[in-house]
């Protein structure tokens, strides 16, 4: 008796275990559904890029986020042109810098719930940049589709079915 009430014990410990969300994570979702297509491990400071082709100017544009608590923290952005969507000087305590071609927007201190990108069609090629590996998005999702990304916890089974993992 005493070792079937200590088996279901540890049956119900890791059931328990196996739904309390523990890993922090980034996780890339279908904008439309909310299905996971993707994610990443996170720790506080995590950081990770998205790059894309300007529509206009056609030139790269590279945005720098860090995991900040249970919200997405822009830190950086570098460019080259200036136009539409970009940057022309810096907000109270940012630094607006030149280093060659680039544009260097840094020092930035905002924060989103999550980022939503509509992946691009012809141009843009959406890229997630992430420990030295490239990620289009369009490889997650369909072109011209919507992704959500944000940070949330996850528990194994979330792990186990939730998209690709990355890095």
């Amino acid at each position: 008796m005493k070792k079937i009430f200590i088996s279901i014990l540890i049956l119900l410990s890791l059931a328990i275990a196996s739904i309390v969300p523990f890993f922090k994570s980034v996780v890339i979702e279908d904008g439309k559904t909310g299905k996971s297509l993707a994610f990443f491990d996170a720790k506080q400071g995590s950081e990770f890029s998205i790059e894309y082709i300007h529509s206009i100017h056609k030139t790269p544009v590279r945005e720098i986020y860090q995991v900040h608590n249970e919200e997405i923290l822009q830190t950086e952005m570098r460019f080259q042109e200036f136009g539409v969507g970009m940057p022309s000087g810096a907000d109270e305590g940012e630094v607006f810098a030149q280093k060659g071609e680039n544009y260097i927007l840094s020092n930035m201190k905002r924060t989103f719930p999550s980022l939503d990108i509509r992946i691009g069609q012809i141009i843009a090629n959406h890229t997630l940049l992430l420990k030295g590996h490239e990620y289009p998005f369009s490889g997650l999702s369909e072109k011209g589709s919507w992704v959500s990304i944000k940070v949330d916890n996850l528990n194994i089974w979330q792990r186990l079915i939730g998209g690709k993992k990355l890095g």
